[in-house]
């Protein structure tokens, strides 16, 4: 069984390599609140260091985070000192059963090692007719450069014979397949689409200072060379690394209910 990924090595910079844009702050927060209802008590599994959980609070959200590392939470309580926090892995909530009458995760079931059993929690601690908020921040709407230049390095890694698979659920598919199984009706609401704006050189730095946590467990020596790959292959496919690009991206909810 793989364990769940924390991200106590990055919480030092997370705020500053994922930002919330302006179209997330005006509707995404929102569309979350209507959806829960403005008196849901809301758990946010992996809340880390408070990007959606803090506009949440500070728009009258009663909620709870919860993130498997302390370091992460202790960033947001910087930030947010009276949000209530507990340390816990999404597979061992530390709450009674049928407590409360929400549940999100963002971009987190990726990290979650044992995640078909961390389902089986959400239906535990959510009360009868609650509802699983599974948020995509900056999906890609269309054709993107950033997929194209991820795959590129994923399958030079790969065939270096290292593993760059999350410990979690692979994709979205494969998620919603286990949801079907547990008798689940899923609704998909696209929240807004918005316009990311950024350079290939930005792209490439982001890999160079390994934000992503798939870069995390791979060797230096591999490492090093495979950004040294990416670069050349940046160059020869698009030629410069600094002209603006933009891409179409959305913020997206899977609106689960879990039968009673």
């Amino acid at each position: 069984m793989n364990a769940s990924q924390s991200f106590d090595r990055a919480a030092h910079i997370y705020d500053q390599t994922r930002l919330l844009p302006e179209p997330i702050a005006t509707y995404g927060i929102q569309a979350i609140l209507d959806i829960t209802g403005p008196e849901a008590l809301i758990l946010d599994a992996g809340t880390g260091t408070g990007r959606i959980s803090i506009p949440l609070l500070k728009r009258g959200a009663r909620l709870v985070g919860c993130d498997l590392s302390m370091k992460m939470l202790l960033r947001l309580e910087e930030k947010f000192p009276s949000a209530q926090l507990a340390q816990a892995d999404a597979v061992d909530l530390p709450f009674p059963a049928n407590y409360f009458d929400a549940l999100l995760t963002v971009h987190v079931m990726h990290l979650v090692g044992p995640w078909r059993e961390g389902l089986h929690e959400f239906r535990r601690v959510l009360k009868p007719g609650g509802t699983y908020l599974n948020i995509r921040t900056y999906e890609p709407a269309g054709a993107s450069r950033r997929e194209q230049i991820r795959d590129f390095w994923r399958n030079w890694v790969s065939a270096r014979g290292v593993d760059v698979r999350h410990p979690g659920a692979q994709n979205r598919t494969e998620l919603l397949q286990e949801l079907k199984i547990l008798g689940t009706s899923v609704m998909e609401v696209e929240v807004v689409r918005y316009t990311h704006v950024y350079t290939l050189r930005e792209e490439l730095e982001r890999y160079q200072t390994r934000v992503y946590s798939d870069t995390w467990k791979i060797p230096d020596d591999i490492y090093e060379e495979s950004i040294q790959e990416l670069h050349a292959w940046l160059v020869d496919v698009y030629g410069s690394l600094d002209q603006k690009l933009e891409e179409e991206v959305r913020f997206a909810i899977d609106v689960v209910r879990f039968e009673s």
